[in-house]
């Protein structure tokens, strides 16, 4: 676990740098693009980043999972990285095709002013998608060989660095606003090439178009474990992006009310740097587990993980929830709905993260069947939930539809987990994360608004900010070092003291 921690603390530090720039970047876009071209792109990039997963059809866990089984035969592994580069190719063509016919009954769903829009850049979201299949592919083969760190640099930070550049020169009047959203699109070249050309450089890479690398066996067992992850794939994108999506065509504000929602999100996205963060390096030693069919070693990798992505995700929580009216006060007025959306959209996020990491485990195991099945039901609930609510309650409708979902999906997975594999994702030692950011919350929420008088109001704003940031973090910290809920925390603290260095 010594390893995978370490690893974590890596792709920690850059997601949260690249969450920094995410944050700059949703300033400078509802600074200086109107309301409905950023809501567009909310839409458009929500489209692409769904679609994607859909488009690998269930070959991203593939390449993770069977990889390791062809450790000592490098023909076989070659034919399989192969295969998961080039199969999504043919899928993504086909599915063009359906898309491009499918333009009529997609513009008919948009209110009339937003229409425009994607008529404009309809036939673009194909090349958009396709960007996301191969840095998800490239990705997945990098973090089998636990190298998560450079592959989020490049996903995380240099790609958003290219897009505040775009944001920036046109709000200069230097590009229109059809070059932003064409560059930010091309942009995502520079992360698939740079893993790619990381991925080459591998001893364990390779690719062989030679098929008779497997028998008939050995492909039915391929694609029967593809298939399914395929499907789940899906229903998860169905359930992580369905409000993003559905949202412009139920609600009467369009891409506005999208902007709205979108600003939230970006919140939301904070809360989950950890799980992005640790849960590469942790899957790929669960994989191994289960692989060698050590059960107790995979039991305690489950636990452990969990508690080590909650701890970090309760202090994130807590910092957000004690900002949020720094956050209003920074950017421009018409967004204040977005802070009870995140409100919402935290509840079912922090129940997400509390039950673990179930489906790394269901997708391992020989039940990521039942998890399909559930997810399935669940993605159809979801849209029912979005079709009901939003016209109710507009983008309020979304994000109780999102949490509803999230919370009804987890539990039931960590119960038959439980039943099935005897695994818990939480402890005593999860109750003491509990107990340990209570204080910290107290310190952040009752601590005066000292700055609120300030002529200046982003000065007054981040002063107050870093301010009950440092009072939120001592407290926590403090707790932490009290109560020990997390023996990797200890461990890696031990180890810095001991080597001076952070890694």
């Amino acid at each position: 676990m010594g390893v995978v921690f370490r690893q974590s603390v890596k792709n920690s530090i850059v997601t949260a740098a690249g969450a920094m720039l995410g944050a700059f970047t949703t300033w400078l876009a509802t600074k200086y693009l109107p309301r409905r071209e950023y809501g567009f792109i909310g839409t458009f990039t929500s489209l692409a980043v769904s679609f994607g997963p859909l488009l690998l059809v269930g070959l991203n866990s593939t390449l993770v999972v069977y990889i390791h089984r062809y450790t000592d035969d490098h023909k076989k592994r070659s034919s399989l990285i192969a295969l998961c580069f080039l199969v999504p190719l043919l899928f993504i063509a086909i599915a063009s095709g359906f898309w491009w016919l499918a333009k009529g009954w997609v513009l008919a769903k948009l209110q009339l002013e937003d229409r425009v829009f994607m008529d404009a850049y309809y036939y673009w979201l194909p090349l958009f998608t396709l960007m996301f299949v191969y840095m998800t592919i490239a990705e997945q083969f990098l973090g089998s060989q636990m190298k998560v760190a450079a592959p989020a640099l490049m996903r995380e930070v240099v790609f958003r660095i290219g897009y505040i550049v775009l944001i920036v020169l046109f709000a200069a009047s230097i590009i229109s606003f059809d070059t932003l959203l064409k560059g930010n699109i091309l942009l995502y070249l520079l992360p698939v090439l740079a893993m790619f050309a990381m991925a080459v450089r591998l001893p364990a890479f390779g690719m062989s178009l030679s098929l008779g690398n497997f028998n008939k066996d050995e492909y039915r067992d391929m694609v029967k474990f593809t298939w399914y992850h395929f499907l789940l794939a899906a229903s998860i994108q169905i359930i992580a992006y369905l409000d993003a999506i559905l949202l412009p065509f139920y609600s009467v504000g369009g891409f506005q009310t999208t902007a709205i929602y979108r600003n939230a999100l970006v919140l939301i996205s904070f809360i989950q740097i950890p799980a992005r963060a640790l849960a590469p390096a942790s899957f790929t030693a669960l994989a191994r587990a289960f692989a060698e069919d050590n059960r107790e070693k995979a039991g305690d990798l489950y636990l452990r993980s969990s508690i080590n992505i909650f701890l970090v995700t309760v202090c994130i929580s807590v910092l957000i929830a004690c900002n949020l009216q720094n956050v209003l006060a920074i950017i421009p007025n018409g967004y204040d709905e977005m802070v009870p959306v995140f409100q919402i959209l935290l509840l079912g996020n922090l129940v997400n993260v509390m039950t673990g990491m179930n489906d790394q485990i269901l997708s391992i195991t020989n039940y990521y069947q039942f998890n399909l099945v559930l997810s399935l039901l669940l993605g159809v609930s979801l849209y029912f939930l979005i079709r009901t609510l939003v016209p109710m309650y507009d983008v309020y409708g979304a994000a109780w539809s999102t949490t509803i979902a999230m919370v009804t999906f987890n539990l039931v997975k960590t119960m038959f987990i439980y039943r099935k594999l005897g695994m818990l994702p939480f402890s005593m030692r999860t109750l003491r994360v509990v107990v340990a950011v209570l204080p910290a919350l107290a310190a952040g929420y009752l601590l005066p608004r000292l700055f609120n008088g300030m002529a200046n109001v982003y000065i007054g704003a981040m002063a107050d900010a870093a301010m009950r940031s440092i009072a939120i973090v001592l407290v926590y910290v403090a707790m932490l070092l009290w109560l020990k809920p997390s023996a990797d925390l200890d461990d890696y603290l031990a180890t810095v003291r001991k080597n001076k260095r952070l890694f």
